[in-house]
């Protein structure tokens, strides 16, 4: 009993495999055809000529199997073999990968929870797991390896080459192709400004100048100074490199003032008379003989 559910377990994994290898091949056809009918269509055969590497190769023709063969078509079959291969890795790799047993329980509800536990119990011997496990062995005979297969995947694939086969066709019988090239790719990265790059900056010249926008002083400085000189206002501002000390920005007449000499002013002292409104009746004439006896000694 144990060998038969093995076998039974065994044979229907190999199949599975075989059928994602088949998948696998479906998903890389159909990946290469679509990307080697776009390569054609924009002209991407152009690409090795923008590469001096390539040049001593392109416009050489190669014998394979009694066919002449360009050099920028068998670069073309490398490129979007490469890229498909790529395509297909990540996508099997991403895949939901279910063993034969899942597969069988989820198609089969019967098998369900029933094979995995009598797989996982083949080498005990006892009356319940031998029971359990010809019961699995009985469920199991109708089950065909079809089931396995995924046709709804195989026909997106099939329809995806048809339509790719056919696009070649088309463009090998008319010789249509786009205006696009890489050459226009390429000049539309050189007209990209990247974060970052020269000329955004303002740099500096030769004559100690610099290039770009030329920038206001004010922005530069801030706001200029104001201050009032006899009621009129005077703007004042500190120009780059002028040293200490204020100029100002607009010229203007001089005015040559002389000044006039006061007269001589009496140094002696005087008494102060704001004294005298506070002083009482009756003591001021005393107090002010005090304070005048004061200053003359």
């Amino acid at each position: 009993m144990a060998l038969e559910i093995e076998n039974i377990v065994n044979k229907h994994e190999s199949v599975l495999k075989k059928y994602r290898g088949l998948y696998v091949f479906a998903d890389l056809l159909a990946a290469f055809l679509v990307l080697y009918a776009l390569f054609v269509l924009l002209n991407m055969r152009d690409i090795f000529l923008m590469f001096s590497t390539f040049e001593p190769y392109t416009g050489a023709k190669y014998s394979i199997l009694g066919a002449e063969i360009a050099f920028e078509t068998l670069g073309l079959v490398t490129l979007a073999f490469i890229f498909s291969l790529i395509l297909t890795a990540v996508r099997f790799y991403r895949a939901d990968k279910k063993d034969a047993i899942s597969f069988l329980e989820e198609k089969y509800p019967i098998l369900r929870e029933r094979m995995r536990t009598a797989y996982d119990n083949r080498d005990t011997d006892n009356i319940i797991v031998r029971d359990l496990i010809g019961g699995v062995v009985i469920d199991s005979k109708p089950v065909k390896s079809s089931v396995f297969l995924n046709r709804k995947k195989l026909a997106k694939d099939l329809l995806v080459t048809v339509f790719a086969v056919a696009l070649l066709a088309y463009v090998a019988q008319t010789g249509y192709q786009t205006t696009f090239s890489p050459y226009d790719m390429n000049e539309v990265i050189e007209t990209i400004t990247l974060p970052g790059s020269g000329s955004d900056l303002v740099s500096v010249e030769e004559d100690g100048g610099t290039s770009g926008d030329p920038q206001n002083d004010d922005e530069l400085f801030g706001e200029p100074a104001v201050i009032v000189v006899e009621g009129t206002e005077v703007d004042l501002k500190i120009p780059p490199g002028a040293g200490q000390g204020f100029t100002s920005q607009e010229e203007g007449e001089q005015n040559n003032e002389s000044f006039v000499q006061s007269g001589i002013y009496n140094s002696d002292p005087t008494a102060s008379q704001a004294y005298y409104e506070n002083l009482p009746e009756g003591y001021r004439s005393v107090i002010q003989s005090y304070f005048e006896q004061l200053a003359e000694e």
